[in-house]
Formats: structure tokens, C-alpha cells, sequence
């Protein structure tokens, strides 16, 4: 019971963001939203499904989020398991094979799982009014919109890997990842209710 409300409070202001290696596009990602979402005291972690561990990121991830925040890139990589998923309130991944891989991993989680561009997508489908009190209740808010938005088309929620391509291959699918993570940033800020619930006063 212990451990299954201490994992609670963790998904509740925690998100996770995964490729593969975990040394280019989902380190820049985790920066990038550290930066965006720093206000809401959220944590933002990232990790690969087939990660080189302990390895830095790669150059060109390092240079553009400095390029974009002033900030340098410190991270590791880090490998995805039941654990970290389990902890986050919502996953994002580069693809749609990523995002296999983590239901594999941790079925529970499907309905907090999503690529990045998929959450975007699906995110202005959420009802206008609505606030939500934590990451993974506006997750699972999210997951509701899958019908309202329809299926993706020809890959369009996948962010292709650029690791050993030409410069611009960096910068088209870097360049997805910010606009991305600018709007997830949006979503979040708009739609979670920041601070504790106000606790339930004793009974007279």
C-alpha cells in the first residue's frame, strides 16, 4: 500500500521522455521541458529503450538546446524500465515502436503513454474548460481524445532519429522536438492545477 502511494505521488508531477540510445533526441527533450515547465515543479526525466548507458549526449544535442536556452546538457544515459515508467505521470516517446515498447514494459501504463507529436495532436481535443489535478489525470485525459482525433497518418507522430545523419537531418527533427515540447509546455501550463489538494478537514 506503501509503495503503491508513493508511486501515486510521483506520477503526479513527473513526466518521462524516451528514445532510444537516450543521447540525442529525448535528453534535448527532457531539457527543453525542464526549461518550459520549471513553474509548475515538475520532474522531467528521459531514458532509451536500448540506451548506452553512461554515455554524454551527442554534441549537436548539447549545442542546440544551448543555442536555445543558454543552458548546458547535463545527462547520462539512462535505461527505460517498469520502474521509471511506473513513477511517470506521463511517457513520451519519439515513435510509435518506442511507444510499444514501454506498454510492453509496463501495460498499466497504456493509456499514460503517447509519442510527443501524438500528445499534441491529441491534446486540442481535451473539453475547453477542463483543469486537471495531476500529470497522469490530464494524461488519461489526453488518452480520451484518441477516438475524437482519429489515426495518425504516414508516420506524422514519429520524430525519425537523426543520430549520424547531415546537419540539417539535426535540425528538422530538432527543430520538431522543440515546437513539440513548446506545446506540451502549453498544455501543461494551461490545463494542470498547480499545489496540493486542500486537505479534508477532521470530522466534528
Amino acid at each position: 500500500m506503501i509503495s503503491t502511494r508513493l508511486a501515486e505521488g510521483a506520477r503526479a508531477r513527473s513526466l518521462l521522455v524516451v528514445c532510444t540510445a537516450n543521447i540525442c533526441r529525448s535528453p534535448l527533450a527532457e531539457g527543453l521541458l525542464q526549461v518550459q515547465v520549471a513553474e509548475l515543479g515538475l520532474t522531467v526525466r528521459s531514458a532509451g529503450t536500448r540506451a548506452l548507458v553512461g554515455h554524454p549526449p551527442v554534441p549537436e544535442s548539447v549545442d542546440y538546446l544551448r543555442r536555445r536556452t543558454g543552458l548546458t546538457l547535463q545527462h547520462r544515459g539512462v535505461p527505460l524500465t517498469p520502474q521509471l515508467i511506473q513513477d511517470s505521470g506521463a511517457i513520451l516517446t519519439m515513435t510509435e515502436r518506442q511507444r510499444a515498447e514501454v506498454v510492453r514494459l509496463a501495460p498499466g501504463a497504456l493509456r499514460r503513454v503517447f509519442t510527443l507529436r501524438q500528445f499534441v495532436r491529441l491534446a486540442p481535443h481535451l473539453p475547453g474548460a477542463a483543469s486537471y489535478r495531476s500529470v497522469d489525470e490530464l494524461a488519461e485525459a489526453v488518452a480520451r481524445c484518441r477516438a475524437l482525433a482519429g489515426p495518425a497518418v504516414d508516420g506524422e507522430d514519429d520524430v525519425v532519429d537523426p543520430y549520424g545523419g547531415s546537419p540539417e537531418q539535426y535540425e528538422h527533427s530538432f527543430a520538431l522536438i522543440a515546437r513539440s515540447c513548446s506545446r506540451v509546455a502549453g498544455v501543461l501550463r494551461l490545463r494542470l492545477v498547480c499545489g496540493d489538494p486542500e486537505p479534508i478537514p477532521p470530522p466534528q
